[in-house]
């Protein structure tokens, strides 16, 4: 019997990544799309059940992707490893697409760095910031992530941000950082870090582009002081 279900098993999991394979994954519903994943963290066995669980614990594909890992381990059938796993997915998901858009190196307008800090900060769930290095011909020379620790971090440290200008050198600077489930507005601290940015990039003869703020609704420049695009 044992030996029976590990055949009817195995023989649903190939079908499922053939499918996966012939119809796209985007076309999978959520528990298939759960379930071929979920095929790469437990090499044997049913994982249709625990697919189940799991969807119906955090309600979509993207919400399971983007639980913390203590969260996971509350499910049945998840282990310490197993959420590890199942948390990184979203990173390597996010480091793929990213790793795309900046595969094209120069940026014509403002519109095009918009876009890109939109791919990096829009849908995060806890406060992210970057940093975009430029040349003279407006090429994407170096880039920096960063995520805040607290709630109380501020986005970029000036340490942080004197360090990424000795290291990449640049000739213009962007900043951005998102406030995760928030209006993109800015505090009375956003404020005055942008004017310390504008400070130390005037002293060191660099143009800072913007300051960018993406909220839930839309994007905030700190240059023009207004909403620039709407997120909803």
């Amino acid at each position: 019997m044992a030996d029976k279900q590990k055949s009817v098993h195995a023989g649903h999991r190939t079908r499922l990544l053939e499918l996966a394979t012939k119809a796209g994954f985007e076309n999978l519903t959520d528990v298939q799309a759960m379930e071929v994943l979920l095929t790469y963290i437990f090499p044997r066995g049913d994982v249709n059940p625990l697919a189940h669980r799991l969807l119906d614990e955090f309600g979509s594909f993207s919400a399971v992707l983007e639980a913390e890992p203590d969260d996971l381990k509350h499910v049945k059938g998840i282990n310490v490893r197993s959420a590890q796993m199942l948390a990184n997915f979203k990173g390597m998901f996010f480091y793929y697409y990213t790793s795309r858009i900046t595969s094209k190196t120069v940026v014509e307008n403002k519109a095009e760095i918009l876009d890109i800090v939109e791919d990096y900060l829009r849908f995060r769930t806890t406060e992210y910031a970057l940093l975009l290095a430029l040349s003279p011909s407006n090429s994407i020379i170096h880039k920096k992530l960063i995520r805040s620790q607290t709630r109380d971090d501020v986005p970029i440290s000036m340490n942080e941000f004197t360090r990424f200008l000795s290291y990449s050198k640049p000739k213009k600077v962007v900043v951005a950082h998102c406030h995760p489930y928030g209006h993109c507005g800015p505090s009375q601290e956003d404020i005055e870090l942008f004017e310390r940015y504008q400070k130390i990039c005037q002293s060191c003869g660099i143009e800072l582009i913007d300051s960018y703020i993406v909220g839930e609704d839309a994007i905030y420049s700190s240059v023009d002081d207004k909403v620039i695009r709407r997120l909803l």
